[in-house]
């Protein structure tokens, strides 16, 4: 593949720059042409007038509640989306075989962006209504809410800070686990996918196809041991955006994927040192085993890339199309078609089965525990499978499950777009409930 540099970037440097404050030095690009069109990103449902107006109000109540603090627990670490880069954070919990019941369920914002994180005793979940909310592990009773200038990214959570960006009129924030109150924030261009934290730096891609490493220390309290100037990047660098996922970060490199098209960066200068590109559009979020990075796309496919050169260990096609990327687990790794179909297939060479029928609509990955998987549909029902497959059990909820469920001490957390009942604007309203 032919190397090329900024210069190939078909835009002015200066235009591509997203509105902020720093200089963006960009790395060699990837001399690559992804196929014209959008993409296939997860868009808002729009409002009605009544369901904006009813949204309103739902928020002003809110606001009056008054806030309580969040008892921080200093070792929560949350670096990821789905909270490692196998995306399998629950991999050594055990589920109980018996039909599980629910012990609460509350309603959370206007619908509930990605995956919710646990802080101690506390869930943090993104709002679509541009809310941050802490809620108790143990009632889904609200600890606090911070209203954000744009829907929210999927939150991480080191210790007893929490960070996110906003879409639209973007925002990158850093906030206090406890009360929610900002560490520090600045304007930012418009971020879609989630952050990444590795060690003290935090990354970040934007929309217009920006790779951003920032270091996560604030100046204000701790200004000998701040890498750079307040709100000024380690480094920043360009790809040909919009990315699909968020970075995807290995010992030494940094993976973002936009559309069809793998880029691989030197994770502490930004340079760039490889580029590849799929069949077709990337779905979902990458995920790896430390020296290999796994996909799927859109059209049916499963991709291994072995870093760092990019280079293609294996493909598998002809199945359903995807909505969300791969987990892993040891030699194996699974993942969900749209129609249901769950697969499990071998790392080192693709070899892949179909495991189970769901028959329903799926759009989030499984989430993974030691004796199972789970899974769920946008028509409510919550699959707990065996590794091999076979039905254990089955919950159904009013409501459509679009992200990954969470698994802690055998409780399980689920995340929907719930019934709202009544009359006003859109049925559908963020819920969550617990499982136990």
């Amino acid at each position: 593949m032919t190397r090329g540099n900024a210069a190939n970037l078909n835009a002015n440097p200066a235009e591509r720059r997203p509105p902020f404050s720093c200089e963006c030095h960009s790395a060699r690009a990837a001399n690559i042409d992804p196929p014209r069109g959008g993409v296939n990103l997860p868009r808002r449902r729009p409002l009605t007038l009544l369901a904006l107006a009813a949204a309103t109000l739902v928020a002003a109540i809110a606001c009056n509640q008054p806030a309580r603090p969040v008892p921080v627990d200093a070792g929560a670490y949350w670096p990821v989306y789905m909270g490692n880069m196998a995306r399998a954070p629950f991999r050594t919990e055990r589920l109980s075989t018996a039909e599980p019941t629910t012990v609460w369920s509350e309603g959370v914002g206007s619908g509930i962006q990605g995956m919710p994180v646990l802080a101690g005793e506390a869930i943090i979940a993104a709002t679509s209504d541009r809310y941050l909310e802490a809620r108790s592990r143990q009632d889904g009773s609200l600890f606090w809410r911070k209203r954000l200038e744009g829907p929210p990214v999927s939150p991480i959570i080191i210790g007893d800070a929490i960070y996110t960006a906003t879409e639209g009129l973007g925002e990158l924030r850093a906030l206090d686990v406890a009360l929610g109150d900002d560490r520090w924030k600045q304007r930012f261009a418009s971020v879609r996918t989630p952050l990444a934290m590795a060690g003290d730096t935090l990354f970040v891609a934007t929309e217009n196809g920006g790779l951003f490493a920032f270091d996560r220390c604030s100046r204000s309290e701790d200004p000998a041991g701040c890498r750079t100037p307040e709100g000024e990047p380690i480094w920043s660098t360009a790809f040909r955006g919009p990315p699909s996922a968020g970075p995807l970060v290995l010992t030494d490199w940094v993976v973002v994927v936009a559309l069809d098209s793998l880029y691989l960066f030197d994770r502490f200068s930004g340079m760039r040192r490889a580029a590849a590109q799929g069949p077709d559009i990337a779905v979902g979020e990458l995920a790896s085993d430390g020296s290999t990075v796994f996909l799927a796309t859109e059209n049916g496919s499963l991709l291994a890339w072995t870093t760092p050169n990019l280079e293609l260990l294996w493909q598998i096609s002809g199945f359903g199309n995807f909505q969300s990327g791969p987990v892993l687990d040891g030699n194996l790794g699974y993942a969900v078609t749209r129609t249901g179909q769950v697969l499990a297939f071998d790392l080192t060479d693709g070899a892949a089965r179909v495991i189970a029928e769901c028959k329903g609509a799926v759009i989030a990955p499984p989430t993974l525990v030691r004796n199972g998987l789970l899974v769920g549909t946008l028509d409510g029902k919550l699959h707990f499978l065996g590794r091999d497959g076979e039905s254990i059990w089955m919950v159904e909820f009013d409501g459509l499950i679009e992200t990954p469920v969470i698994v802690h001490q055998g409780r399980i957390l689920v995340s929907m777009y719930g019934k709202a009942g009544g009359g006003l604007g859109s049925p559908y309203r963020g819920k969550m409930a617990e499982l136990r």
